[in-house]
């Protein structure tokens, strides 16, 4: 063998080889999206951690690692840090308009389920003609009005879960 044909030989090798130590790399990289509005992108593998930016319901990372609970994340600015996999879906939203029950899940609800879940929004106009209908007390039509105006504000609901270490707080993995 000459000289000519070991250096293509060697050529050739340290090509496939730097190609094989680039798979793991890409293996890990996966573009997932936010599931709501808010998400938190941390410095550090903590809830409490400085937020370098917050994601909207629809925003691309491209996951980097997974440890435990976590994702570490490159935003599509450039940031990198960490968020809670829950936070995240495989899926691209399609709308904003995330709202009742798929804003909590992260997902669209199907008919019949949205058709179950109609009554936690209120009284529709069928369900006020039932309630008359049965002569349901008004304090009781008015206990609905007020559960469906209730509203925590986000740092408020941040205090509540931390306090009960409840989401992302409760310890486990991280």
């Amino acid at each position: 063998m000459g000289f000519s044909s070991l250096m293509n030989l060697f050529f050739a090798i340290t090509v496939l080889w730097g190609g094989i130590l680039c798979l793991p790399s890409l293996s890990w990289a996966a573009s997932l999206f936010a599931k709501q509005d808010g998400v938190k992108v941390t410095a550090e593998k903590s809830p409490t951690s400085k937020v370098l930016t917050t994601l909207n319901l629809g925003d691309a990372v491209t996951v980097l690692s997974v440890e435990g609970r976590l994702a570490k994340v490159k935003t599509t600015n450039g940031k990198t840090g960490w968020v809670f996999k829950f936070r995240l879906s495989s899926n691209k939203p399609s709308t904003r308009s995330a709202s009742g029950l798929s804003g909590l899940t992260g997902r669209k609800l199907a008919a019949r389920e949205s058709r179950a879940g109609g009554s936690i929004r209120g009284l529709k106009e069928s369900t006020e003609q039932y309630a008359n209908t049965k002569q349901i007390k008004q304090e009781h039509l008015d206990a609905v009005d007020q559960m469906e105006a209730f509203f925590i504000p986000p740092d408020e609901l941040m205090q509540f879960k931390k306090a009960g270490h409840l989401g992302e707080f409760s310890g486990g993995t991280q």
